[in-house]
C-alpha cells in the first residue's frame, strides 16, 4: 500500500470539490473549485499511527501549493498540543515534509518539493495518486445506501435510524450536529493497489460555515483492513516555516 500511505495524505487538503448534474445525478470532481482555498488552510489527518499536517501554502490564479508533514503518533504529546505552536517550531519529529504544485485547471501535480531533503524530487504523473483522485468522477451515495447508526429495525418497522456522520473538529474543538454528504467512486484499473477498489469519502453540506473541500472521512473497501483516513483536526490562518517565492524555497 505504499502508493495509497504515502500520496493519500497529500490528497487530503487538496480536495475542493463542486456538483454539477448529469441527467438526475450529481456528480462530483474533486479538481473543481480548488482556486476558493486560502492560505492557512489546514487539516490534520490520521492514518496507520501517523498524523499528516496538510497546509494551503499559497495559490493563484493557475497553481496552488500545498505542504504536507507527516508525524508518528507517538511522538505528539495529547496535553494541550497546538499544531500552531508545532510548525513555528519548525516542527519537530517529523519524518517527511514536502510540498506540491497543483495546477488548478487540470488538477494534475506539477512539481514537487522535499524539504526533508532539501531538493526537488519527480513523480510521474502516471504514478501519482493526488492526480488520479483529483480527476476521479464520484457519484453521491442515495440515502437508501448510506450507513445508519445501531441495528436495523424488524422488517415490519420504518427505519428512523440517524445517518452516520463523522466527527468534525475545528481549532481542536468537535463540532456537534455538522450533517455530511457521502460520495463514492471506483478507482481506475490503473495497476496500482487501489485498481478496482471502491473510494468513500464524506464532505460537509454547509459550505459557507465549513470548509466544503474537506473529506472528513476517506474509506476504501477492498484492501486489507478497509483503509481508513480521518480528520482529526482542521482550521484558518496557520502560518508556514518556509518561504516560497517563484522557484526558490527557503527559511
Amino acid at each position: 500500500m505504499r502508493i495509497f500511505n504515502k500520496s493519500l495524505a497529500g490528497l487530503l487538503f487538496s480536495i475542493l470539490c463542486t456538483i454539477s448534474l448529469f441527467g438526475a445525478e450529481p456528480e462530483l470532481l474533486l479538481r473543481q473549485n480548488l482556486s476558493r482555498a486560502q492560505p492557512g488552510d489546514y487539516l490534520v489527518t490520521e492514518q496507520n499511527k501517523n498524523y499528516t499536517l496538510l497546509i494551503i501554502r499559497n495559490r493563484d490564479d493557475q497553481f496552488v501549493n500545498i505542504e504536507e508533514i507527516t508525524v508518528p503518533v507517538c511522538r505528539v504529546s495529547s496535553r494541550a498540543f497546538s499544531w500552531r505552536n508545532w510548525i513555528e517550531k519548525g516542527a519537530p519529529g517529523n519524518t517527511s515534509w514536502i510540498m506540491y504544485t497543483i495546477h488548478l485547471a487540470s488538477g494534475t501535480v506539477q512539481q514537487t518539493f522535499s524539504f526533508t531533503k532539501n531538493e526537488w524530487i519527480t513523480i510521474p504523473q502516471s504514478q501519482h495518486f493526488l492526480s488520479t483522485l483529483l480527476n476521479l468522477p464520484l457519484k453521491r451515495v442515495s440515502d437508501r445506501e448510506r450507513k445508519k447508526i445501531g441495528p436495523p429495525p424488524a422488517s415490519d418497522h420504518p427505519d428512523r435510524r440517524p445517518y452516520w456522520q463523522p466527527r468534525l473538529v475545528a481549532e481542536g474543538k468537535p463540532i456537534p450536529g455538522v450533517a455530511f454528504e457521502a460520495w463514492r467512486a471506483r478507482w481506475p484499473k490503473d495497476g496500482s493497489d487501489l485498481a478496482g477498489k471502491t473510494l468513500e469519502i464524506y464532505i460537509p453540506q454547509e459550505n459557507e460555515k465549513y470548509p466544503s473541500y474537506f473529506p472528513y472521512w476517506l474509506q476504501v473497501y477492498g484492501v486489507v483492513g478497509n483503509a481508513k483516513v480521518r480528520i482529526v483536526d482542521s482550521g484558518t490562518a496557520l502560518p508556514s516555516f518556509y518561504r516560497y517565492t517563484g522557484g526558490d524555497i527557503g527559511n
